[in-house]
């Protein structure tokens, strides 16, 4: 049985941790170790089954371990995705039994599908993907390190690479949105987005803070 660490302990990796649990309860897969994380407080005052055991940075592989991907951020994911693949890393895809996947799916190394999220037949999600309760329509395609968090609704959309959608956001049929985008909660993205902007609002309008 392989050691399962996750890499970040925020609030998503304590969510991952919650899924691997679950998983493991309807068949013993993994011996789960804890977290690794760069800011050794991360837990003080929070209530956890498991603690910090050390620091992404300074972590080593072994042949038995395996991790997952506890950070929401996409560039987040990519930094430490890259710190550890290049140590030999191998990350786990986890999918919460309550998830929805069709049929003819691809999807990438070390993502995390959490509960009441849908997946249509033939969608592609790369590498690193965070669905937390979205909804994903048929031949959707939605780039390596991206985030959708709770109640978005991708339709038949290609999303790049990096990006972020926020809560109860829409995205539009056939719309294609670029690398590095962020999608403010609640908007619906009637048209196409370029790459490296923040949306809001509805329509989805370019936003400035």
């Amino acid at each position: 049985m392989k050691d399962l660490i996750i890499a970040g302990a925020g609030g998503f990796g304590r969510e991952a941790l919650a899924l691997a649990k679950t998983l493991n309860k309807i068949e013993p897969r993994w011996n789960i170790r804890g977290f690794i994380n760069d800011i050794p407080d991360a837990l003080d005052g929070v209530k956890c089954s498991h603690s910090i055991i050390g620091t992404i940075k300074d972590w080593q592989p072994s042949e038995n371990e395996v991790f997952v991907m506890g950070i929401s951020s996409p560039a987040g994911k990519e930094k430490v995705a890259g710190i550890l693949k290049a140590k030999g890393a191998q990350f786990v895809t986890l999918i919460h039994p309550f998830a929805i996947v069709g049929e003819f799916v691809e999807m990438g190394e070390g993502c995390v599908i959490n509960g009441r999220s849908s997946i249509g037949g033939g969608a592609v999600l790369g590498d690193f993907v965070n669905l937390a309760g979205s909804m994903v329509g048929q031949d959707a395609v939605i780039g390596d390190f991206s985030t959708t968090t709770g109640y978005a609704n991708i339709t038949n959309a290609h999303l790049g690479k990096r990006v972020f959608v926020g809560s109860h956001a829409v995205i539009m049929n056939k719309r294609k949105i670029g690398d590095d985008v962020y999608i403010c909660a609640g908007s619906i993205v009637f048209n196409n987005v370029k790459s490296g902007i923040k949306v809001f609002g509805n329509p989805a309008k370019k936003f400035d803070l």
